[in-house]
This record gives structure tokens, sequence and C-alpha cells, in this order.
């Protein structure tokens, strides 16, 4: 049949009935639906006093046909909780056995006579490095459990493992689960791989929100978004509401990270630090109306016009009659900046002596004294200069 219509008349044929209830569910391509568990039930547990025994709840599942995309998908229903037994272990090499629910469909298996579903164990073979067995046709995996060599008992701690794929409606977000490795049937398709909202974009699952152009997070008139690199970016004003005494504003280097390097307190004081677990060391802050404070040292690279810095020489020589000390800024000026000096002294071997500065750069100077009349010694004698931006 080519067009296929559901619940139109009596004669429906089953996959009338299963390709008209796989419409409401996700896709996997043109006919197909994504097979899966829905979420709870289905926990497999061990059997109090039983080594090899289990039990699987009570669930719900959807399992996609195997057998061509026309004969469409299987809703099953656990309505109580079913027993399971595992072989005992190889004598050498251990095995993976698989929990799979398998529905029974001659229309569409050889290898069954009557119709119905069950709960399997699929016994694996014995190896070095074991893997999964193959699943029967029209089926879904559940568990995957190693029996260890030798192995009279199930390790439920490392040895029973969930394979537990989910599904959900069509447009739904597929819940997290086992065998986060498939593929998103169409563009646009959305799931949650353990807590992280990915989206499928015709070739890779993006853990991107895509809510607006761009890649935008659009809140009314406000946008988020992807600035180019790792940069975000927004056309508003980013508010942060907190009381004085508590952080508003961090920045760290890494994840795990204690310490801040850059914090915007609540009251607008703004901290720097090292970063990693060294606290912050650096405070600027608004003492009063028009007033700023730092609690360390702030170091201006440029000097403003008619501002600058001084500093005192102190000359030690002995019998002569000139003497010259290079002096370096603390901080660089834009240009060659005017510099004044003052020997700062009474004492007798300082009389007849001055002192000038000559070949001054942006960076610093020559400090000069002389004597014209003749030859003096000098013993931690203090010459002070001040130098000003032009």
């Amino acid at each position: 049949m080519t067009v296929r219509v559901g619940r139109l008349t009596s004669g429906m044929t089953p996959e009338d009935h299963r390709l008209a209830a796989s419409t409401a569910m996700a896709p996997a391509g043109a006919l197909a639906t994504t097979g899966g568990c829905l979420p709870g039930g289905l926990d497999l547990a061990p059997v109090p006093g039983s080594a090899l025994q289990a039990t699987l709840s009570a669930g719900r599942l959807w399992v996609q046909g195997t057998n061509g995309a026309a004969q469409g998908g299987y809703s099953v229903t656990i309505d109580a909780p079913v027993s399971l037994t595992f072989g005992a272990g190889h004598a050498t090499y251990s095995r993976i056995d698989s929990v799979v629910v398998r529905v029974a469909d001659p229309s569409h298996d050889s290898t069954v006579t009557v119709f119905g579903g069950e709960v399997l164990v699929v016994q694996g073979s014995p190896a070095g490095t074991p893997t999964a067995p193959t699943v029967p046709p029209n089926s879904q995996k559940l568990y995957d459990v190693v029996v260890g060599k030798e192995s009279v008992g199930l390790d439920w701690v490392t040895g029973v493992l969930d394979r537990r794929r989910y599904t959900a409606a069509l447009g739904g977000i597929v819940p997290p689960g086992s065998g986060v490795a498939f593929s998103g049937s169409h563009n646009g398709q959305y799931r949650d791989n353990d807590g992280v909202l990915e989206r499928w974009n015709g070739t890779a699952w993006e853990p991107i929100l895509r809510l607006g152009t761009s890649g935008q997070l659009q809140l009314g008139d406000v946008r988020v978004y992807r600035d180019g690199g790792t940069a975000a970016a927004t056309n508003a004003i980013v508010r942060a509401y907190r009381p004085a005494n508590e952080d508003a504003i961090s920045v760290r280097s890494a994840v795990g990270d204690t310490a801040s390097r850059l914090l915007v307190k609540g009251d607008g004081a703004i901290q720097w630090g090292a970063g990693g677990s060294t606290p912050t060391d650096v405070q600027l802050s608004r003492t009063a109306p028009g007033a700023l404070r730092v609690n360390g040292d702030l170091v201006v690279r440029t000097h403003k016009a008619h501002y600058g810095e001084s500093g005192t020489a102190y000359f030690n020589f002995a019998g002569v009659r000139a003497h010259a000390m290079t002096i370096t800024f603390g901080t660089p000026f834009p240009t060659a900046p005017r510099v004044y000096t003052n020997i700062n002294s009474g004492h007798a071997a300082a009389e007849m002596w001055s002192s000038r500065a000559h070949t001054v750069t942006a960076t610093g100077f020559q400090l000069y004294v002389y004597n014209p009349s003749g030859t003096w010694s000098w013993s931690n004698m203090p010459v002070y200069w001040s130098a000003f931006a032009a």
C-alpha cells in the first residue's frame, strides 16, 4: 500500500495501526521512529539470596521494527516485575549478557511463530575481551551484564551496565540515558545529555540554545549573543542587585579557583588579586562624595601636566670639586620633564657648592654638584630634586 491512513476503516492492517501511532513519536527517518524507553520503570535489581537472578520492574518502551521501515514500531508495556536468570560463568573467560525486550512478530521475523513480547537474557560468548551479543530482531536493549569467569554471582557495582535509551514524543526533548552517541533525526531536534540541552543541526549535536537568530538568547528587547571567539555580548545594561557587603561580579582564572582576580562588591568597591586560591589584596573604593581611596600602592604609568615626582639623592665623595649621580624616575614621563634641584644642608661643606640637572630624558637625568673654588669631601649630603611634566 502506498498511502496508509490511520483509523479510517475497520480493515486496517497491523502495520497501518503501528504507523499511525508512530506519527506522534520522535522520528528516526522518513518512516521509522526513535526506539527507546519512557522515563520511569524498567529498573534491574538483584534478588536477595539468589546470586544469578534479577528482577526487571514494570515500565513502558517503544520498539522500532528492524525488518523494514513500513513495519512500524511497537508500543510495549510490562505491567508487572519480570524474573530473570543468568547462566553460570565460564571456567576461563568472562562474558557479557544483554537484557532485551523483544517483540515476536512472525509477519516480519521468520525465527518466531507466535505473536507476543518477552524479556530475554541474550547470552554472550566467553572471551579474553568479551563483547556484548547481537540483539534479536525487533528488540530494544536495556542492560549489559558482565558475568565473570567461574562466577556464581553478579557484580552489581561495576558489572551491571545500564543501556536504557530513552525516546520522546514528536517535538519533545529526548530524556538523558545510555546511548548518547545516537544521531538526531531532523534539524532542530533537542535532547537532554546529562543536563546539557543539545540541538541537532543536521550533522552533529550542539550544546547551544538557539532561541533567536545567530545563537541569540532573546528576552523581550534584550539580546545576549556570541560576539566572536569565546566572547559574549549584550545590547543592554547588565545589572547585579546585591547587598553592599556581598560580591556582585567575580572574574576568575580557571574553573576550581577559590579566589577572584577581579571582584566588584555590592557597594561598588573594586578588588584585585592574583587569583587561584590567593585572596584579593588591593581595593579601590569611594569613601566620600568625589573621593576615591586605594588601600595599596597606586602606580600611574604617565604623568599629567604639572604633575610629577621628587626624591632625595645622598652624595658621598672625598677631595673633589664636582660629582655626578644618575637618577632614574620611578615612572617614565611622556617627554623629558622640567627638573629642579637643591642642596638641602647648611653645613660648611656645602658652602660655595651648587647643584643642577642635565641630560634630562623621559626616564631620568644626571644630578650634578660642583664647587668652582676648591675641593671638598661630602658624607651623606642630601640633594633634593623635583621633576614636573611640561
